[in-house]
């Protein structure tokens, strides 16, 4: 079993990779930490794994490949220093490896209190404070994100800024409030917040989220500050600068290596909003412009739905009329313009007649590359169905006395049925985003055609290689199908298609 790195750092990932396996026998993987409780598995898309009941899941099951090789990756965000253990059930046999989580040692630190005991790392990046508990791998990585962030959103945007704001990075919500109360700032719901005034100005922010969520969290409020700066200080409706953090919060991350853990969160946005416009039950506008007001409500749904439908309030902008069109907006509030004129001179529109166009829009909202990926699962859907009718048909051959003549005769006609799948499967073109996932279809059901081939084989022949043969390929069988159904369902999971 390796470890890569083979120095990790508490906050950061680890790479995980086994060999010399049974190829296709399903591997089992617990981890634990420091304390010995087994931690929450995260998926590739920055969410726990959960079970049937909708509890989180402390363990994974994996499929080798045919060389025997396994790899598997451990999102570390919040993982504390200290020994980890990884416990492995090899198809029944125990085994387990141990490995230590570091933490990295930085100079340049500096203890201080703000109400909460911090400490204040200077160095190359932003100066930043943080909480005990933060990983200072993971504060170290921050302050890169801020770095990345500021450069893409120049190049999306053309707004610069003089200088990378202070961050404040806190371990938990307990010790946020804390320094929310101690900075002058009523915290409310809010996870993070960009302060722009007064003693200690720059981005506050928790830190124990997953690695996606924390990264987009930090753009969010980087993107406030950039949208003060373009309105010279003057006021922003709630919904205009929160659906812009909002909006480019997600397209920042979309070009991340995680896309599809931000992917999921936009189309889950996206479809809530339209949800609520085909209802009725969007807020208006004016209703959506007082900071206060925003900050003030407490029901989830409500804050919810003012989050998702003032991202697609700026999407509907800068998909209908530009793509910069939210950025003008306001700019020309910087110039001094109101609301009402700033959407008016970037769409020709009153804002009355924005808003109304607006939702009509949103009720007919749809993504067009989701459509081609959820006309293609459609599809691939239909034929794992036949798979499944075709499979029943082979065990209740099975379990019927049979003839060497008849038995012949319904292997044969499974391999027909089975040939008459791969047939149909080369039928369907796979949109890009379903590319890699039309691959594990291919071989799968190219291989339910190679095994039921042996099958007749043997009912044809005779012959037991045939039969031993076809056997040794049932742990292969289960495990592609049981890969290929993961797939299907991480997919449809991601593009939020239901089930």
């Amino acid at each position: 079993m390796t470890v890569t790195p083979e120095i990790a750092f508490s906050g950061r990932d680890v790479s995980f990779g086994l060999s010399g396996l049974t190829p296709w026998r399903k591997v089992t993987i617990t981890i634990s930490g420091p304390d010995g409780v087994p931690s929450p598995w995260i998926t590739d898309d920055d969410v726990n794994l959960v079970d049937s009941s909708g509890v989180k899941s402390t363990s994974a099951t994996l499929y080798p490949t045919e060389s025997g090789q396994l790899e598997w990756k451990r999102y570390g965000i919040n993982d504390e220093a200290g020994t980890w253990t990884v416990d492995l059930d090899l198809d029944g046999s125990a085994a387990g490896i141990e490995y230590t989580m570091n933490e990295l040692q930085l100079s340049g630190q500096e203890p201080i209190t703000i109400e909460a005991q911090m400490t204040r790392h200077t160095g190359s990046g932003p100066t930043t404070y943080y909480s005990s508990s933060v990983p200072l791998a993971l504060m170290v990585d921050l302050q890169q994100q801020l770095n990345t962030t500021a450069l893409l959103m120049e190049d999306r945007t053309g707004a610069t800024v003089a200088q990378l704001p202070d961050l404040y990075l806190m371990a938990n919500r307990e010790i946020m409030e804390q320094v929310a109360s101690a900075t002058g700032v009523d915290l409310g719901f809010e996870d993070g917040y960009y302060k722009g005034f007064g003693a200690r100005p720059g981005i506050y922010m928790r830190t124990d989220f997953l690695t996606t969520e924390a990264e987009r969290l930090l753009t969010h409020e980087y993107v406030h500050m950039v949208s003060d700066e373009l309105a010279n200080g003057r006021d922003l409706a709630a919904w205009l600068t929160e659906g812009l953090s909002r909006y480019y919060e997600y397209d920042v991350s979309l070009s991340g290596s995680r896309a599809d853990a931000t992917k999921l969160r936009v189309y889950r946005a996206a479809d809530a909003a339209r949800d609520a416009a085909q209802a009725g039950g969007l807020f208006s506008l004016n209703t959506l412009d007082d900071q206060s007001d925003w900050n003030a409500r407490t029901d989830q749904n409500e804050i919810s739905l003012q989050y998702n439908q003032s991202y697609m309030a700026i999407r509907f902008l800068n998909e209908t009329y530009g793509s910069l069109s939210g950025v003008s907006v306001v700019e020309d509030i910087g110039r001094g313009l109101t609301l009402s004129q700033a959407i008016e001179s970037v769409t020709g529109l009153t804002l009355a007649v924005f808003e109304t166009q607006f939702v009509r829009w949103l009720e007919g909202w749809e993504d067009s590359s989701r459509l081609t990926v959820s006309d293609y699962l459609s599809g691939l859907d239909l034929l794992l169905a036949d798979k499944d009718a075709l499979l029943q048909q082979r065990s209740q051959d099975i379990s019927v006395p049979m003839t060497a003549g008849e038995s012949s005769i319904s292997r044969l006609a499974l391999v027909r049925s089975a040939e008459d799948l791969v047939t149909g499967f080369q039928q369907i073109s796979p949109p890009e985003d379903a590319l890699d996932l039309h691959q594990e279809a291919a071989e799968y059901f190219n291989l339910i055609v190679e095994w039921l081939n042996l099958e007749f084989q043997h009912a044809e022949t005779r012959d037991d290689t045939y039969r031993v043969r076809a056997n040794q390929m049932i742990p292969e069988v289960d495990a592609r199908e049981a890969l290929l159904q993961r797939g299907v369902s991480n997919r449809k999971f991601v593009l939020n298609l239901g089930d």
